[in-house]
């Protein structure tokens, strides 16, 4: 099968879309398929090569407002590539899957769009244009697709009040695979690197935008008891200039600069020491999708705190494996902190639970069926439509 993944970023750039259709894009590769990567070029990089059997070609992109990249060069490619079985848009969010949408009308092809994450719920002219946008290119985008890839059960019902039909959307989430490719991590020369001795850690990894709430858990350092030392692995991304800046000003004005470290971006097979190395692994989320950072830290047995929102509570199952708490909350947040830091063998239970969870809902073997089934069902529903198809029909 010849298949095209398109999505707004792409490896170099750090982000769980990225990773997600990396992986994806191999494994398919591993599966005996063809498979093609249309994305934009930031960072810039090559415009064209070949990854482990995944054919890449980068679009030039002059700019990304609210972090959506703006490719001229990839709705002329979409209309004149060669033939492929399946079209795989990854963001309904993002202008790439609405150029693949508006391709549609001159190609008929197979599409399928995973929706890829939270629907932000933004303020003031924000919120403006994102409602206009969900009521036109939006609902266009979902009525194109043949089939819409939810990640979590939350994720359908929101796809469905925004007018994609029930029938037409599937829930396969993300996967990891992180927990079983650094078996010998060795955590003891991360702690040693970044002078942490023998002090608690909480971990944070993501992106320094607004919505991922790091903020609050810069807050919450504040009121905890234990004193723990708070890594936070990340950088700013495109759009959110100065979101880092602000950030470490919040840390000198709490005088928290012995307890909280920016680490900055780390490359992936060095995040596996920052999991291992944490006693806590936090996400303080305001709005996620599936987020792949909270499934890589269930993968490595870490006792996680997130906040109660869609995405995060599809995983997290408080008292089950892991613990939730209210968004925007810093004080709760810190009663959680010294609560699970002063309980070990409650940790080492929750962990425990985590990584059962996630060998068990969250494998590749189990999701890449999933997705290879989707992909045939696609196929198999247009050559249907065509045969029944006749230009005399309206």
């Amino acid at each position: 099968m010849r298949i095209l993944q398109v999505t707004p970023f792409y490896p170099p750039h750090i982000g769980g879309i990225e990773y997600h259709v990396e992986s994806l894009s191999r494994k398919l590769v591993e599966a005996g398929h063809e498979v093609v990567v249309y994305t934009s070029n930031v960072p810039r990089s090559k415009n064209h090569e070949v990854v482990e059997g995944v054919e890449v070609h980068r679009f030039n992109c002059p700019f990304a407002p609210l972090n959506n990249p703006i490719m001229p060069g990839l709705f002329l490619k979409l209309i004149t590539s060669g033939k492929f079985e399946v079209i795989h848009a990854h963001g309904y969010l993002h202008l790439s899957s609405n150029l693949v949408a508006i391709s549609m009308v001159l190609t008929r092809r197979p599409f399928v769009l995973t929706s890829h994450g939270a629907i932000l719920n933004y303020e003031g002219w924000k919120g403006v244009i994102e409602a206009l946008y969900h009521r036109s290119i939006g609902k266009l985008t979902l009525k194109s697709a043949r089939k819409l890839v939810a990640l979590t059960t939350t994720q359908a019902e929101i796809l469905e009040k925004l007018g994609a039909r029930n029938r037409d959307i599937t829930i396969i989430p993300n996967w990891v695979d992180l927990y079983e490719t650094h078996p010998h991590t060795d955590m003891e020369r991360f702690r040693g690197i970044y002078e942490l001795g023998n002090s608690q850690i909480i971990l944070f990894v993501g992106g320094l935008q607004p919505r991922k709430g790091v903020q609050y858990l810069i807050e919450a350092t504040m009121y905890c008891k234990t004193r723990p030392t708070v890594l936070i692995i990340g950088d700013e991304g495109p759009g959110y200039v100065g979101s880092r800046a602000n950030l470490e000003k919040q840390v000198l004005d709490l005088g928290l600069k012995e307890q909280v470290m920016f680490l900055g971006s780390f490359p992936r097979e060095e995040l596996a020491a920052a999991y291992k190395a944490a006693d806590l692994f936090v996400l303080p989320s305001l709005a996620e999708g599936l987020p792949l950072v909270l499934l890589e830290a269930m993968s490595f047995g870490k006792c996680v705190i997130a906040t109660k929102i869609p995405g995060n509570a599809d995983v997290i199952k408080d008292g089950w494996n892991g613990v939730l708490v209210e968004p925007r909350n810093p004080r709760e947040l810190a009663e959680k902190i010294d609560w699970l830091l002063a309980d070990s063998a409650l940790r080492e239970r929750l962990g425990s639970q985590a990584r059962k969870d996630v060998e068990q809902n969250y494998s590749p073997q189990a999701v890449l069926g999933k997705i290879l089934s989707l992909y045939q069902e696609t196929q198999d529903n247009l050559n249907k439509s065509s045969a029944n198809y006749s230009p005399t029909q309206n």
